[in-house]
């Protein structure tokens, strides 16, 4: 093995000497920021891209605890430590002079560094298993804290335990938004290797799996925030009003809270993605794991039903490519109720209901928007009665009345970078899209399934775009159908041409229209 230089011993003896600090004095605030600041550059000076995250990462707690925007805890105590074993990890590799360094994975330490500098509620002994030397004094002493504090609790006021509870929740859904950040990243290392062995079909599945979990990432995190600020009140206000949580969500155009107690979680499905079960609507709803394993999962089926579909004056509206989903639990059976959106958890005084609504049966109260409206709160254990009364009929008939056509696209490119982009494009302007990467493909997949639009190149492996032209029109089902060329020329039967090599995202989106307004 190749002798270090003298440049990378100093650097393995600077960094050393900060691990050193970190294990026995984290508290010398200034001494260890002033350290900080005159040597994180040099990892990535030398191309330890891993330990100068590191560096930055608790740079950037130094500077928060300088300021007094964070304060001192066992919790950060715990995540110093586990940093610093982070560093010793690394500097043994650099050692070794192993390749092993470029695959360290320090993304979830530089999320619970993100976490403390932002002053957010974190538990670092998610990371232990991450580490090789952790001491199990540290660990154990915050175990016999948190123990305490939840006898502390118990034997606290009961005007108190609200808050206490709807902590409890908070943390629960944050570690819940971190084993799905777990997942995201593991979703991305497949679609890495997928697009590396260009394997389309891998791709796809890839493709809308990240997709899907991204999007209920964000409906999580939204509602973490909300949640947090909801907590942000006087403790007077507490004692002398009864709140009552809840979400307003809006369906039919309207505005609705539904209680948080009976909400199990929010999701969104693609509508094209449900089952049918006997005429009911059923969504495959998986319960993640306390691991975070994807085979330790469980798939519940959950009917879903349409909020909308028991309200009165029902419009018709175009169908979204996700639904929002809030899954409902009551007395240990669940439901999928379908809204328009989901749009804060709030805080509200609930008041009753005038007298001569009291008999009725599917809103409980009346609460105040921020706008002093006056907003219904839905009765779920009624609400979810009447869903189950409805038959499969009725709601093939509500949505065959509400919901406008979706335009399905087929996008044929041997390109797979052209119809990602096309693609991205499409789905942010709600159409459903399929693709196929050249002519034969995209053949097979006309003979199954009829779309409203082809998206054609021209110079293509196997069947070119003007062979593929003459096939579309000799089938009965797509003579009329519109043909839009994004190529590098037109071609003879398309019904439009955007040049591929300077089209704008507005160019194709109104080309698009025309031709299926036009239809």
């Amino acid at each position: 093995m190749k002798e270090l230089d003298d440049t990378i011993k100093s650097y393995l003896s600077e960094t050393r000497h900060l691990i050193g600090e970190l294990e026995q004095h984290p508290k010398h605030y200034a001494q260890i920021l002033k350290f900080l600041s005159m040597t994180k550059d040099n990892s990535r000076l030398l191309g330890y891209t891993q330990v100068y995250n590191l560096y930055k990462a608790v740079e950037d707690i130094y500077k928060a605890l300088c300021d007094e925007k964070i304060v001192y805890s066992e919790n950060l105590v715990l995540l110093l430590k586990l940093v610093a074993e982070k560093m010793e990890e690394c500097c043994k590799l650099i050692e070794a002079q192993s390749p092993e360094l470029a695959e360290v994975d320090v993304r979830p330490y530089l999320l619970y560094c993100d976490k403390a500098v932002a002053g957010e509620i974190f538990d670092p002994t998610h990371l232990v298993h991450h580490s090789f030397e952790t001491d199990k004094w540290l660990i154990n002493k915050l175990k016999a804290a948190r123990a305490n504090r939840r006898k502390a609790e118990k034997k606290s006021d009961s005007i108190l335990k609200i808050p206490s509870e709807r902590i409890g929740r908070i943390v629960n859904l944050h570690e819940e938004m971190i084993a799905r950040t777990y997942i995201i990243d593991n979703q991305v290392s497949l679609l890495k290797t997928a697009i590396s062995d260009k394997d389309m079909h891998a791709i796809n599945e890839a493709y809308k799996l990240l997709a899907n979990d991204t999007q209920n990432l964000q409906n999580s995190l939204l509602i973490a925030h909300e949640n947090l600020l909801s907590l942000i009140q006087d403790d007077s206000f507490l004692k002398n009003h009864q709140e009552y949580q809840g979400f307003f969500v809006m369906a039919n155009g309207e505005k609705y809270l539904i209680p948080s107690g009976y909400i199990h979680d929010v999701i969104c499905e693609s509508p094209l993605n449900y089952e049918t079960v006997q005429n009911q609507k059923i969504v495959k709803y998986v319960v993640e794991s306390e691991s975070g394993q994807e085979e330790d999962s469980v798939t519940e089926d959950i009917p879903v039903y349409n909020l909308s579909s028991l309200l009165p004056g029902q419009k018709a509206k175009n169908l979204n490519i996700l639904d929002t989903i809030l899954i409902v639990d009551y007395q240990s059976q669940k439901i999928g109720i379908i809204v328009e959106s989901v749009q804060k958890f709030v805080s509200v005084i609930k008041k009753p209901l005038p007298s001569s609504f009291e008999k009725f049966a599917p809103v409980e109260g009346i609460a105040f928007d921020e706008k002093y409206d006056m907003i219904p709160i839905l009765h779920i254990p009624e609400i979810m009665k009447m869903f189950r009364s409805l038959r499969g009929y009725d709601v093939k008939k509500f949505e065959a009345n509400t919901r406008k056509h979706i335009n399905k696209i087929l996008i044929v490119d041997d390109s797979a970078t052209t119809r990602q982009i096309e693609r991205t494009i499409l789905l942010a302007n709600n159409f459903l899209v399929e693709e196929a990467a050249d002519g034969i493909e995209a053949m097979e997949k006309l003979k199954k399934k009829l779309f409203d639009l082809i998206i054609c190149d021209d110079e293509m492996p196997r069947m070119n775009g003007d062979i593929l032209m003459d096939n579309i029109r000799r089938m009965d089902q797509y003579k009329t159908v519109p043909v839009v060329a994004v190529a590098d020329r037109a071609l003879g039967k398309a019904n439009a041409f955007v040049n591929k090599s300077d089209f704008s995202r507005d160019q194709l989106i109104q080309t698009l229209k025309r031709m299926l307004d036009n239809e």
